[in-house]
């Protein structure tokens, strides 16, 4: 029976994080990187660790990731060191981890204000109300193209002479 090796640490995507780490013992290290804040889940597999947020830090050492402040007791901290990388790849890749792994703290990182999809909403209505009125026309005219059509007035049966045409002398 084969045995397979886990290696240490997470993978997310080609990406291998470190191993998780108490949110408390973790300290930024010096390079820079990406962070993933993670909690316990045995629904995941083929290690139990989902993430709840994914962050960027730089080669600043007192650079801050800007957690949520809602982080609590139980949760894991793992990155993956990117020395030598810019900022734009840094975001590149985290964007890319958020669109994959919808973490639960970021919303895919997309964030609308309430009216603003409210008002989408009331459009969406009354786009959908036109397109329902458009095809209540079209299927009324298609229904008068299979209507039987009213017989005009016919011609009489038979021999009908030529109207003769008077001469004028």
């Amino acid at each position: 029976m084969p045995c397979y090796a886990l290696p240490p640490g997470v993978r997310f995507n080609d990406c291998l994080f470190s191993e998780p780490v108490e949110l408390t013992a973790w300290r930024l290290p010096s390079c820079a990187g990406i962070v993933a804040v993670l909690a316990r889940n045995t629904h995941w597999a083929p290690k139990p660790f989902q993430p709840l947020y994914f962050g960027e830090f730089g080669n600043d050492a007192s650079a801050r990731t800007n957690l949520p402040s809602n982080a609590g007791q139980g949760l894991l901290l793992s990155i993956l060191p990117m020395p030598y990388s810019t900022a734009g790849q840094r975001r590149a890749l985290r964007d890319e981890l958020i669109a994959a792994h919808n973490p639960l703290w970021q919303a895919n990182g997309i964030t609308v204000p309430t009216a603003a999809l409210a008002q989408k909403v009331y459009e969406l209505e009354a786009r959908q109300q036109e397109q329902s009125q458009q095809i209540l026309a079209l299927l009324t005219h298609l229904g008068k193209l299979f209507e039987p059509e009213t017989p005009g007035p016919r011609k009489r049966i038979g021999f009908l002479p030529e109207p003769v045409a008077e001469r004028s002398y």
